[in-house]
């Protein structure tokens, strides 16, 4: 009698292990499903929508004029012109001349319509990646050039943030509401101003 109790006790310890091992082996392959199908899920969570950011170029250009570089620029322009004038060199002057009615012609574009700012945006070219990163965006670009964009793609404006890289001297943000807030001028209507051919011819003595 005490050895059938004591084959009981083995059998059901026995019994009791291969129900542990195969409880274990359930809830490991329940385990390995799981990952295998909430893998994709939590991928799929993770990806996020797609973010371009974008500038409005008028006000991008009004900010980068707010800093030393456009003051520079004109520095070096009458110091050129300085030189050709005291040099007697006429047609040195005429071709300063010309130069810096073509430059005042080309900001007018930037400011007042769609102008391509590629060259202004240099300047701050180093600094884009980290508010790219910051923002979440994995492009920036002017959105008058953006001339398509699928419809999951998120659009961000980054006028003010983009703007705010050049370190203005002034604050710029009424000035640049209103900016924002205008229709920028069909390209093709920026013409070279009467005033501005006015005023070359007469330095010239031009008709």
């Amino acid at each position: 009698m005490e050895s059938n109790l004591t084959i009981n006790k083995k059998e059901k310890q026995s019994m009791r292990t291969k129900n542990k091992t195969i409880f274990s082996a359930v809830i490991a392959v329940a385990l390995l499903i799981f990952t295998m199908i909430s893998t994709p899920a939590l991928a799929q969570k993770k990806s996020t929508t797609i973010k371009i950011g974008t500038y409005d170029s008028r006000v991008i250009v009004f900010a980068w004029s707010r800093t030393d570089a456009l003051k520079q620029y004109m520095m070096k322009i009458g110091q050129k012109t300085d030189s050709a004038t005291k040099a007697h060199d006429s047609a040195r002057i005429k071709e300063l001349g010309v130069e810096g009615m073509s430059y005042q012609h080309l900001l007018h574009q930037m400011v007042f319509s769609t102008g391509s700012v590629a060259s202004v945006m240099t300047v701050i070219k180093v600094k884009l990646p980290e508010l790219a990163k910051k923002e979440g965006v994995s492009i920036i670009v002017s959105k008058y050039e953006l001339n398509y964009n699928d419809p999951s793609f998120e659009i961000v404006d980054l006028t003010k943030q983009v703007a705010a890289l050049f370190q203005p001297k002034e604050n710029i943000d009424k000035m640049a509401g209103e900016i924002a807030g205008q229709a920028p001028i069909p390209i093709e209507e920026m013409g070279i101003e009467t005033e501005m051919l006015d005023g070359y011819c007469k330095m010239f003595g031009k008709k």
